[in-house]
């Protein structure tokens, strides 16, 4: 019985886990991509915050040449959990081109 409970609360745990890491991801992706969507139409300001459901991602945009633009995301859930991700958006493609997290 003892192993059972052991198991039962490393699996609850695990997936609890697992659900941050893919709250994380959603809110990163979902940020870029509203990032994104701001400067193809030139319209992002030079810093902001993104209100979600359960955190928040507040946004740093700086030029790195003149047809590249940095954005630094900073994530914090409501559970206290932290992220930070760079994109780099080229604007001659009017695309983001690069990608980084780290967590």
């Amino acid at each position: 019985m003892l192993i059972g409970t052991e198991q039962y609360i490393a699996e609850k745990k695990f997936a609890k886990e697992t659900e941050t890491i893919r709250l994380q991801e959603y809110y990163m992706l979902c940020s870029m991509k509203q990032a994104e969507l701001l400067l193809k139409e030139d319209n992002l300001p030079t810093n902001g915050i993104l209100d979600y459901h359960f955190g928040t991602v507040g946004f740093q945009k700086q030029s790195l040449s003149t047809t590249v633009d940095e954005v630094t995301f900073t994530l914090e859930l409501d559970s206290g959990e932290k992220g930070i991700g760079f994109g780099q958006y080229d604007k001659e493609k009017g695309m983001m081109i690069k990608w980084k997290e780290k967590n």
